[in-house]
């Protein structure tokens, strides 16, 4: 900004002259501001756009497929495939030492606690490529967890899930609120997620006998810092790592490699759609819904790309999610075209779901459907840490999956006909069933409700200013007036219509 930064120093927004700079001169000073965007700024930002012509009446053209393949997907794949090349080549090393270690006759094979050692040191070097020395922050919360297990089992092993999910949670809240910089939590979050995750699920097996014994320290890493999943996950129970470890069919066929190739193909694909594509195809000047459905379909994909990698990372280094399927950890066809919302959370991540519905739902199920709804998507909440963003969404989401579900199940009740949340199954008992003409045009209209409530959830997860340190609550609520509340209305409103019916 140079000679315009004065006008900033103090974040004080009463005086300024929206002629004295021009938009793309704000924007570059906010890119580079380390500080917490204030309600005066965004608003600003807001005048700035109005008068610069960012929301309407704006000449937008859309630029020739050279110049995006040029300037966009080009450089998009090469930066993606520059970034994932060390892990791919960590994973398949893991592999390839798994199948050694079961080589030759039992005496003569590798120990079992160097093969554990060995999955825990390459994801900690996958880690440091990645993250760079903020992974010390995933292994202090690792060891802390594991001090916490062996001290809780020499007590009253019953306790041993608690006091992991009290773990992680501290861990977290003080990293967020006082240890680590906003940038590099965010940065870290995603592996935090994972890393919480398999913690708290091992003290729940351990606690509940689903574990004969709590793993040893070599295995515990292991499992943690497995390379296959300490970046993008998925998520895997510690039986699944340890079938991994003790499987002697690593290499065997070649199915396992038209999984990655097919999967690191769809992740790359999304990645440049998501990049390139959604604001090459809808532009700047579109309508504000249309705007919002672009954006949400952005970050979709943006999803749709690490899920797919860590569906490639788990298969190339041996993990077994589910035999013979593709996709492993999200089923996009069911999000970009749903029949319910409900479909969208169980078809969103897979694992993440399995996760959820095993260690939370189930848990608080006896206490009330709605309670245990509550419960899980809080829990995934808590889980991404403390940020409202993230908070209103995935509660917004749980309030419009239970008024979804309860409404779609009376009217079924009511007309006797397939029109759940759920798809029934192919022999239903229903009058109606799912290829009666009414029956389709109804649920055609209630997936086109879902993509509706899609499209204003995802809308604040842009690329605006703010992304790489998370986003404030000013922004969501900016977000979403600026859609003037319209999808909580209508959730609000098809409650109040499940009472009535």
């Amino acid at each position: 900004m140079g000679d315009y930064d004065y006008e900033y120093d103090d974040m004080e927004m009463d005086d300024y002259d929206p002629d004295a700079i021009s938009y793309e001169q704000l924007m570059d000073y906010v890119d580079n501001y380390e500080g917490e965007l204030t309600p005066e700024m965004l608003e600003v930002i807001e005048t700035y756009k109005k008068r610069a012509g960012h929301n309407a009446g704006m000449d937008v053209s859309r630029i020739p497929v050279h110049e995006l393949i040029e300037n966009c997907v080009s450089p998009s794949c090469v930066q993606v495939l520059q970034l994932l090349l060390p892990l791919f080549i960590m994973c398949a090393a893991f592999r390839f030492f798994c199948y050694l270690s079961k080589a030759g006759s039992k005496d003569a094979r590798v120990p079992a606690w160097l093969v554990h050692l060995t999955s825990a040191l390459l994801g900690i070097m996958v880690l440091h490529s990645f993250f760079d020395m903020a992974l010390l922050y995933l292994v202090a919360c690792c060891t802390l967890a594991y001090f916490t297990f062996c001290l809780v089992c020499s007590w009253q092993r019953k306790y041993c899930g608690l006091a992991g999910a009290g773990v992680v949670v501290l861990v977290s809240l003080f990293c967020e609120l006082w240890i680590v910089e906003p940038t590099t939590w965010h940065k870290i979050r995603g592996g935090q997620i994972i890393l919480s995750m398999k913690i708290i699920s091992l003290g729940i097996d351990v606690s509940q006998g689903d574990i004969a014994d709590l793993p040893n320290v070599f295995e515990f890493l292991g499992y943690c810092f497995n390379v296959g999943s300490v970046i993008f996950g998925p998520w895997i129970s510690y039986s699944q790592y340890y079938q991994l470890v003790e499987n002697d069919n690593n290499m065997n066929g070649f199915m396992w490699c038209g999984q990655v190739l097919i999967t690191s193909s769809l992740g790359i694909f999304c990645l440049v759609f998501s990049n390139c594509l959604t604001h090459w195809l809808i532009l700047d000047n579109s309508q504000k819904w249309i705007l919002a459905y672009r954006d949400a379909q952005s970050f979709r994909f943006s999803h749709y790309f690490v899920s797919f990698i860590s569906d490639a990372t788990s298969s190339l280094s041996g993990l077994t999610l589910r035999d013979n399927a593709i996709m492993n950890v999200v089923r996009p066809q069911n999000i970009e075209i749903p029949r319910s919302l409900v479909e969208v959370v169980t078809n969103w991540n897979l694992p993440m779901h399995n996760w959820l519905k095993t260690y939370v739902f189930k848990t608080v199920r006896p206490y009330g459907v709605f309670l245990a709804v509550l419960m899980t998507y809080a829990a995934s909440s808590l889980l991404h840490g403390l940020n409202f963003q993230l908070a209103a969404v995935l509660l917004s989401l749980g309030f419009y999956s239970y008024t979804e579900f309860v409404f779609r199940r009376r009217l079924s009740v009511i007309y006797d006909a397939c029109i759940q949340a759920k798809r029934c199954k192919p022999k239903c008992d229903h009058k109606y069933t799912s290829s009666h003409p009414v029956v389709m045009l109804v649920n055609v209209c209630l997936g086109a409700l879902a993509v509706f409530h899609l499209a204003y959830l995802g809308l604040m997860f842009d690329s605006s200013a703010g992304e790489e340190k998370g986003y404030t609550m000013w922004h969501t609520l900016d977000k979403w007036s600026g859609l003037d509340f319209l999808s909580h209305w209508v959730a609000l409103g098809t409650f109040i219509l499940y009472w009535i019916v």
